[in-house]
Order: C-alpha cells, then sequence, then structure tokens
C-alpha cells in the first residue's frame, strides 16, 4: 500500500504563545504541539507510526522536519519552538 500523506495549513505560533503552563520541555525539544483535529485526520488515513512532519514556509521556500507531542492545541494552530521557527524563515 502506498504512503498516504497529510496536508494541511496552520498558523504557526512560537511554544510561549501556549495557552496555559509554561512549556520549556517544548521549546528545548524537536517536536510540534497540534490540534485534535489533526490525529482525526490522521487516523482516518491510518497513518504509520512514529509519525514525521515536514514544515514548510511557502515565503521563504525553507523546509524542516519534526514530530509530534500531543494534539491539544487549538484548531488552525500549531505550536512549534522558536528555534524551528527562526531557521524556517
Amino acid at each position: 500500500m502506498p504512503p498516504r500523506t497529510f496536508n494541511t495549513q496552520f498558523r504557526c505560533y512560537p511554544v510561549v504563545m501556549f495557552p496555559g503552563n509554561e512549556r520549556e520541555d517544548v521549546e528545548r525539544g524537536g517536536k510540534i504541539i497540534m490540534p485534535p483535529s489533526a490525529l482525526d485526520q490522521l487516523t482516518r488515513l491510518h497513518i504509520v507510526y512514529p509519525m514525521l512532519f515536514k514544515l514548510s514556509n511557502s515565503r521563504s521556500g525553507r523546509n524542516t522536519h519534526c514530530g509530534v507531542l500531543e494534539f491539544v492545541a487549538d484548531e488552525g494552530k500549531i505550536y512549534i519552538p522558536y528555534w524551528v521557527i527562526i531557521n524556517t524563515y
């Protein structure tokens, strides 16, 4: 079976803007926080684990890869470590 792809757009925010307690653990790692709807879509696609995501900045043409830590972000948003943001702009 060919691999299925998950292709969608989110607004990216630094982890420091994630509501709730400070998340230094996320800031130091290479994983992102995504919304629950992403997990729902991935489950329907029967994605193979571990999941690896390609983040693309269409303005700069730069890409990076990451994993996911949790699916608890607000809909339409992802929270990523600041160092990932500056490396993709």
